[in-house]
């Protein structure tokens, strides 16, 4: 009788024993199998993210595509993709849309920024009589957004060779204000600051 006593506590510490490295080698085998499955999302994500090659032959045979219908709805036909870029330049117009002088003041730095520039755009050639005609009736809501602009630039945008930040600015602005994306390239002429 002695002995089946002490037989009973040594079987359940010996089952108390087995049971915890099971629990931690479940734990173990659950955290391995979720690695395996994000590894083989990713490995799948990757191949199907086009690299950037692929990404720019991708958006060239889009614009050569949307130059091609614009011109075949007008009845004419593209016939390389060279003559399709020099179709579309030589349908652009620059239009102007003035000069500018903008002094600001920064409190913070005591500075002022003095900016002088003249501001062209581009246009297609068959909605130049829309741009005129939306461009007159918003002039200077225009004119605002432009300065608006300038104003809330900082120095650093404004040393940049291109200007490229600040362009694409004022497309947005200047596109939102005429109400139809008429505009489609900012082109500055004269263009200079001064720091103080």
């Amino acid at each position: 009788m002695a002995d089946e006593t002490t037989e009973e506590p040594v079987e359940e510490e010996e089952k108390a024993i087995k049971k915890k490295p099971a629990g931690l080698m479940t734990l173990v085998k659950a955290l391995a199998f979720l690695s395996v499955i994000v590894l083989l999302e990713v490995a799948g994500a990757s191949m199907l993210v086009p690299s950037a090659k692929e990404t720019s032959e991708i958006a060239e045979k889009l614009a050569s595509a949307e130059a091609r219908r614009d011109l075949e709805g007008e009845g004419e036909t593209a016939g390389s993709e060279a003559d399709t870029a020099t179709l579309a330049s030589q349908d652009m117009r620059e239009v102007s849309l003035g000069n500018f002088h903008v002094l600001t003041y920064n409190p913070k730095t005591g500075s002022s920024l003095n900016v002088d520039f003249e501001l062209y755009g581009t246009v297609l050639e068959e909605e130049e009589g829309d741009f005129f005609q939306l461009y007159d009736a918003n002039q200077i809501r225009i004119r605002e957004q432009i300065l608006v602009t300038i104003r809330g630039t900082e120095v650093t945008d404004l040393t940049e060779a291109g200007l490229g930040l600040i362009k694409r600015k004022i497309l947005e602005k200047t596109n939102r204000a005429l109400g139809k994306p008429l505009l489609h390239e900012a082109v500055f002429s004269k263009f200079s600051f001064i720091e103080r």
